[in-house]
Order: C-alpha cells, then sequence, then structure tokens
C-alpha cells in the first residue's frame, strides 16, 4: 500500500482551516484510539524536540500514522475521514479506495472500533464546539453538534443495531436509537420517564434544523451565540445519556 500517496492526499483535507482542520490534539486524541501510549500534545513535541525531530504538523503526523501497525494505520485514516467524510465526500472516498483492500481483508468486528465512541471523544468535540462559540463562530459550533451526533449514532448503530447500519440520515438514525433504546429499557422491566426517550429524536430534529438553517454551506444566515450554546448543551446531554448503552 502507498502510505506516502494516503498521508499526502489526508494532509491536503486536515490541513485546511474549517471543518475538517485536524490541529495537534485533535490528530493525537485520534491516534490515541488505536494506541493508548500516544503522549499528550505537550509531552509529544517536547520529546520530539530533545530527539531533535521535526515539530512539523505535516511531519510528525506522518510519523505517528506509520509508527503502527498497518491495520491499526488503516483504522486511523477511517476514523479520520469518517469524521469529515460528508464535508469531502468525494475526496475522502478516494482516500478510502486506497485502502480499500485492507479493510476487505478484516473481519467486520475489526471495523467497530474505527468509530468506537466514549467520554474523551465527546469531550474533544465539546472542547471544538466551546472554541468555535468564544470564537463567535456560531454556525461552526452548530456544524460540530451535527457531526458530533452524526458519528456517534454511526457508531452506536454499527454495533448495536447492525441492520441499520445503511442508514445515513440523522433523523431516522435518531428514531432508531430511540426505539432500541425503549425496547431495552421495557425488555429488562426498567421504569423510565417517556419524556427523556423522545428527547433523542426532539433534540435530533433540533440540531439537523439549527444546522441546515444557519450552517454556511447551506443557507449563509448567521446564527446566535444562545443558538450554538443551546444546541451545544443538548448533543452533551444526549450522547452521554445514550453512552450508557454501550
Amino acid at each position: 500500500m502507498n502510505w506516502i500517496q494516503i498521508y499526502n492526499r489526508l494532509f491536503e483535507l486536515i490541513n485546511i482551516q474549517g471543518d475538517t482542520y485536524f490541529g495537534g490534539t485533535r490528530f493525537l486524541n485520534t491516534i490515541r484510539e488505536v494506541n493508548y501510549n500516544v503522549p499528550s500534545y505537550n509531552n509529544y513535541i517536547e520529546q520530539r524536540r530533545a530527539e531533535n525531530k521535526s515539530t512539523s504538523r505535516r511531519d510528525y503526523y506522518f510519523d505517528l500514522i506509520m509508527e503502527q501497525p498497518e491495520n491499526e494505520r488503516v483504522q486511523i485514516i477511517n476514523s479520520i475521514i469518517d469524521s469529515i467524510g460528508h464535508l469531502e465526500p468525494e475526496r475522502t472516498a478516494s482516500i478510502r479506495n486506497l485502502i480499500e483492500p485492507v479493510n476487505q481483508l478484516q473481519v467486520p468486528q475489526a471495523e467497530i472500533p474505527n468509530n468506537l465512541w466514549n467520554a474523551d471523544r465527546l469531550i474533544d468535540y465539546l472542547e471544538r464546539m466551546d472554541t468555535a462559540i468564544n470564537e463567535g463562530n456560531y454556525e461552526l459550533a452548530l456544524t460540530l453538534a451535527y457531526t458530533c451526533l452524526e458519528g456517534f449514532y454511526k457508531s452506536f448503530i454499527r454495533e448495536k443495531i447492525p441492520a441499520q447500519i445503511n442508514l445515513n440520515e440523522l433523523t431516522p438514525m435518531a428514531v432508531q436509537i430511540r426505539n432500541y433504546l425503549r425496547n431495552e429499557l421495557d425488555a429488562n422491566n426498567i421504569e423510565y420517564p417517556e419524556q427523556v426517550i423522545i428527547l433523542i429524536s426532539t433534540v435530533t430534529n433540533a440540531v439537523a434544523n439549527a444546522r441546515n438553517n444557519f450552517s454556511d454551506s447551506h443557507s449563509g444566515n448567521r446564527a446566535e451565540k444562545w443558538v450554538a450554546i443551546y444546541i451545544r448543551d443538548n448533543v452533551n446531554s444526549i450522547v452521554k445519556m445514550i453512552l450508557n448503552f454501550i
């Protein structure tokens, strides 16, 4: 596999300022999904300086990827392009095609780690939303909220509701997850407030509508701060609740 070509195509995408951008912390967090031994951003950069290695993003991103076994490199690339694929479908598809032969050799279970979600990944999205809000980029915060739910829902469905794996729209995915949780609770005779389960689809609709109304990639309208903060907090609550069922 031509990892130089794969990496060059990938770096072109994640080096663009905007929704596809991967800063050092975000990139290291993605590597850490498959290798928990990767240090924090500051420690890693200091380590490279002590070893007289380049601290250029292009250089150390490549080194980090190539230091991993090939199957883990594939997981890392998949994780990145899964998170930005809806923003650059053609360019991410070209990258995916370069690693597809390896993907085909993996058993189905091997795909699950590519999109596993946990509290750390949620925190990463929340921090990026907070940064966007603090910078007054409320449209970006809404897009990140949408992307957060999209990635999490796909991960949950892949693991828990594989029969619905072909769903791509946010609202239908939310309905399937809502119904799954309801069935799980009923099957275990657990009492719960129905309104809490209904909120999954309600909040999802709010996120989708907010993103579609205000995103620069759609109408170009200007979102307001209170909308971005409200959506951010609701996404946090929904994901944290559903994480209990993984």
